[in-house]
Parts: C-alpha cells; structure tokens; sequence
C-alpha cells in the first residue's frame, strides 16, 4: 500500500528521494576523501611514529647534552638506532656571505637521513649543502666556502626536504663531527632515537626520566607520535566540519520529504477517514506514512552511499592523486554513517505528516471533499 500510495505521486516522490541522494552522497563522499586526505599526509610521516627527540634541558641551564649522557641513552634497551646530532649558527662565504645553521654528523648518519641531488655526501675538509643556500649563495658541487673561517669544499647539494621536525638541511651547512668539535667545541645539541617499536617509546621515556633525569632535568624528551596524533586529530575534526556542512543538503532532502508527506495526508483525508470507518487503526494509519516516508528515505540512502564511493574517489583522485584509501574499512563506514543518517532524517519527517494523519477524526475526514 506504501508503494502504491507514493507511485500516486511519482515526481514528488522522485524529487524527494533525489534530495536523499544527493544528501547521503555529500556527507558520506567528504567523510571518504577527508579520511583518504589524513591517510595521504600520515603517510608522509609513517617513519616518525617511533622516533623520538632529545634535546637539553634549556628550561633548568643545560645548553648541550654531553657524552656521559649520551653514553646512558645508548645503554637503554628499547633503542635501535641513535644519530647524535651537534649544531650552531656560523657564518657562511663564497661569493656572497650569510648567517646560517651548521650540523655536524657522522657521514653515515648524513648518507641515512638525506639525499644528495648532485654529488656525494662525504666529509673530512669537505661539506654538504642543503639545496636552498646552495641556490642563495650560487653554489654547486665542488664549490669552496667558508664554514666561520675555515675552508671546506662542496662534495653535494641535497634534495629539497619537505617539513622535518629534527633536522632540516634545507639552509644549512653540514660537516663532519670532528670538524665541527674544532670550530665550535663539544656537545650534542639534538639526539635523534628510533625504538625498536611504537610500544617502546613510552619505555624509552621512562628509562630517561629514571637514569637521566632522577635528579634534575638534564634532557627533554618530544616523542614524535605525539605530532602524528595531533594531526590525526585536526584532520578529525576538519572532516567533521565538512560532514556538517554537506548535512545541510540532508536537512533540504528532509524538508521535501515532509512536504511530500504533508501534501499526501491532504490529498487522501478522505481515504483515511474510510480507512477508519471499516476498522483500520490510528496506529495502522501511523505504519502507513511511516512505512512511506520509510521508503523514501531506504532508497535514497542506498543509492547515495553507493554513489559516495564514486563521488570520493573522483574528489580524491582530483586532489590528493591517491586512490588507494578511498576503498577501505573506514570508507565503509562514512558510507553506513551516511546510510544511516539518510534513513533517520526521512523518518523524523515522516512523523509529523503521520501523526496528522492518524489524528484525523473519522466523519470529518469523511466529508472532506
């Protein structure tokens, strides 16, 4: 019977259930790109989440991390791998001259961390240039600059580095240890560790607050998941600013539906009244617009959040050039969210028009001509 009476009216019924798709395909779509574009960023960072920071505590009058504590951060445990890093801001010669930061690295921990665009990377009176002071100062592989007044030679130019949150070469100069010990003395200003997993770095931080930091505060500690879950949780929030917006199309889609409803419930006054004449119950006349306003909305949905699929991955292959995640778990449910949210609205405005309807007094809807 709910078939038949919406069939009665086919474009109502068509507008409104369009209204549903377009809705349901809005929100589930920007949910599935949104997750897409998080997964696409974190992607970039995979390699951090068990990386952690480590510098002095300048906040209690450390300025530099010392050998005695770096031999204690080796012994720990849960470590598998550590890159001690030194630096300092140096004045920097060739054609032209600059101020500009200066580290100091084994070669083998440089050849881990960077790439050389031109050239390669070795030391021992020579040096390694971050590629934008090497387009500053017009240099290129071979070049001889001077690093505060001594000579080194360029051996290459590293690759643009994109945001980095422990060493950034991009306008920096960088030398070996030993030569960096002879310009500027002792001290290591950042150490870089890698745990053997994600579960250990809370480990870690434990092992530094009770063989390090026991006394006082000698070294901060900045996991680097920590930056991973804000990120997360920004994206988070960004996606469900934009869910709320495209919810709006929904709340449209829910206004034609009681409409439609409404417009129904007019149109057959006289049908319910004989409805309830031969026997039918208010409550039987509730099912009836409910199960209608029901429809609507199961129809709509579906076909939305089967659409949704279609409408992010164009939206993800357009913007972010990665599909890969547009197919996934957390896809499914922004597409079952919006399944579900599509179905709820079209039943919260089918309840009105229902209601009306099974209060409607029997000879008077009789009469209704």
């Amino acid at each position: 019977m709910a078939l038949r009476n919406l069939g009665r009216a086919k474009v109502r019924s068509v507008l409104a259930a369009v209204g549903v798709i377009i809705g349901v395909t809005a929100i589930a779509s920007i949910g599935i790109f949104g997750e897409s574009l998080k997964n696409a960023v974190l992607e970039n960072f995979k390699d951090l989440a068990n990386e952690v920071i480590i510098t002095p505590s300048r906040t209690h009058g450390y300025s530099a991390i010392d050998e005695r504590t770096l031999m204690k951060i080796e012994k720990s445990p849960y470590i598998s791998e550590i890159i001690p890093v030194k630096s300092a801001a140096a004045e920097i010669i060739s054609k032209k001259r600059t101020i500009s930061t200066v580290y100091g690295l084994d070669e083998d921990d440089a050849r881990e961390m960077f790439k050389a665009e031109s050239g390669k990377i070795s030391f021992g009176g020579r040096c390694v240039v971050g590629k934008m002071l090497a387009e500053a100062l017009e240099l290129r592989v071979g070049s001889k600059i001077y690093v505060s007044g001594k000579l080194f030679k360029v051996s290459a130019i590293l690759e643009a580095e994109g945001a980095r949150f422990d060493v950034n070469p991009n306008y920096a100069v960088i030398i070996s240890r030993e030569d960096f010990d002879k310009l500027f003395g002792d001290g290591y200003d950042i150490v870089i560790v890698k745990v053997k997993s994600i579960e250990d770095v809370s480990r870690f931080k434990e092992y530094v607050e009770s063989r390090i930091n026991y006394k006082e505060k000698v070294v901060d500690v900045f996991e680097m998941k920590s930056i991973l879950e804000r990120i997360e949780k920004a994206f988070a929030q960004i996606n469900l600013f934009l869910m709320a917006i495209a919810g709006v199309s929904l709340l449209v889609a829910g206004v034609s539906i009681l409409n439609v409803m409404l417009m129904s419930t007019i149109e057959r006054t006289k049908e319910i009244g004989i409805l309830r004449a031969i026997g039918a119950q208010r409550s039987d006349v509730l099912k009836i617009f409910l199960y209608e306003a029901l429809i609507l909305g199961v129809f709509g949905s579906v076909i939305g959040a089967c659409l949704s699929f279609v409408a992010g991955y164009g939206i993800t292959g357009l913007i972010v050039g990665k599909t890969e995640y547009v197919f996934s778990l957390s896809s499914a449910l922004y597409a079952l969210f919006g399944l579900f949210f599509g179905i709820l609205t079209a039943l919260v405005s089918g309840l009105y028009p229902a209601y009306r309807a099974s209060k409607l007094d029997p000879i008077v809807a009789l009469r209704f001509e």
